[in-house]
């Protein structure tokens, strides 16, 4: 019975990592559908754009060959991390943003307007996402700190894994923060208890 638990306990050390990052993955969608009453089918497709985003700027397998930027690419690749999870959110947030105005119309309507809107923008993100970088798979280059891995029980686990399971936590941690202990953050969940109060009081 031990030799068995400490066999599933890696398997459950990666679920928990993999769950964690599906969770932050669905705060923001349950955030959207809180707060604006809207289904946001290309929710994933975002979240895909980010990932390629942050491929671009990290490595150039991602799409940047200009000469410009060949300097960019002999920063250490940790100022580059730092650099992608910047940069890579504030294009999807402007992508966002140009879906939010298009979803507009749709506000206090039928649910389906914007469920069928968000998921046609779902397949034009995914289709431009196959003509820019094309079917082939990326992979970013990892920090020395991170990488490599460990031995537990059967299998090796990866340091990597850790860390991204730790900055999920950690990005969870920061939301909850804000939306429990800053003035936005009462405005938001208000707005998802009440959006018609939030809007008349404005």
């Amino acid at each position: 019975m031990a030799d068995f638990l400490l066999s599933l306990l890696p398997h459950l050390l990666n679920g928990i990592a993999l769950g964690l990052l599906f969770a932050l993955l669905s705060l923001g969608f349950m955030l959207i559908i809180g707060v604006m009453e809207v289904i946001n089918l290309a929710h994933g497709s975002l979240f895909a754009l980010g990932a390629y985003f942050a491929v671009m700027l990290m490595s150039q397998d991602g799409g940047i060959t200009h000469p410009i930027m060949a300097g960019y690419f002999d920063l250490p690749i940790v100022l580059r991390y730092i650099i992608a999870l910047v940069v890579a959110p504030a294009l999807v947030a402007v992508v966002g943003m140009g879906l939010e105005l298009c979803l507009r119309r749709t506000y206090g309507k039928d649910p389906l307007y914007g469920l069928l809107l968000t998921f046609g923008a779902a397949l034009v993100l995914e289709e431009i996402i196959r003509e820019i970088w094309g079917p082939a798979e990326y992979f970013l280059p990892i920090p020395k700190a991170i990488s490599g891995g460990f031995f537990f029980g059967d299998m090796i686990y990866s340091n990597y894994r850790i860390f991204a399971a730790i900055f999920a936590m950690a990005m969870i941690g920061l939301l909850w923060t804000f939306l429990n202990r800053t003035p936005y953050g009462a405005v938001i969940k208000a707005g998802a208890h009440d959006s018609e109060m939030v809007r008349v009081l404005g």
